[in-house]
């Protein structure tokens, strides 16, 4: 599972369009289009884009209860998200999507917080590995080697991420 601040964040571990032409909703629809495309090249069967605006991730009050539901539900091993504390992360989003994730994975394995989404099956649930991209001090690596190409796909679906380097007239990988 992961959690980030925009549909791109997972695949370039950044994120936002500094276009001020761009109408934020229209921008909004054309991101989650692409972010399904990529999650399709990478084989993820399931995306959930929660609609909050840009740059206002930290005003989200249901934000916390929100993920810890979608935990609870999809129970997954692992959980990938932005480190918080990583220092000059100047994205109000990235440092939100951060701390929400981890409070929301306290709050996803006590039967305590959100008591009343403890109904029709859904149960507490801790997540056993948790990992914060974007840090200062990484301090795991993963030999993507073999799913390089992959990732490279999906990235390429991150139009609007990388207008600005697109080559007229590339084909996608």
């Amino acid at each position: 599972m992961a959690i980030s601040a925009h549909p791109d964040d997972v695949e370039f571990t950044s994120g936002g369009s500094q276009d001020p032409a761009v109408v934020p909703a229209e921008l909004a629809v054309v991101r989650q289009a692409e972010q399904w495309t990529a999650a399709r090249v990478l084989g993820i069967a399931d995306v959930t884009c929660l609609g909050y605006p840009d740059g206002e991730l930290s005003r989200a009050l249901d934000l916390v209860e929100t993920l810890a539901r979608h935990i609870r539900r999809l129970r997954p091993d692992q959980l990938v998200s932005w480190d918080p504390w990583k220092p000059y992360q100047l994205h109000p989003d990235h440092r939100a999507a951060g701390l929400a994730a981890l409070d929301a994975i306290l709050a996803a394995g006590n039967p305590h917080y959100f008591p009343h989404q403890l109904v029709n099956s859904l149960s507490p649930h801790q997540v056993p590995e948790v990992y914060l991209y974007g840090a200062a001090e990484p301090d795991t690596w993963v030999d993507i080697t073999a799913t390089f190409g992959q990732k490279m796909a999906a990235i390429f679906w991150a139009k609007v991420a990388v207008m600005s380097t697109h080559v007229s007239g590339s084909a996608a990988p």
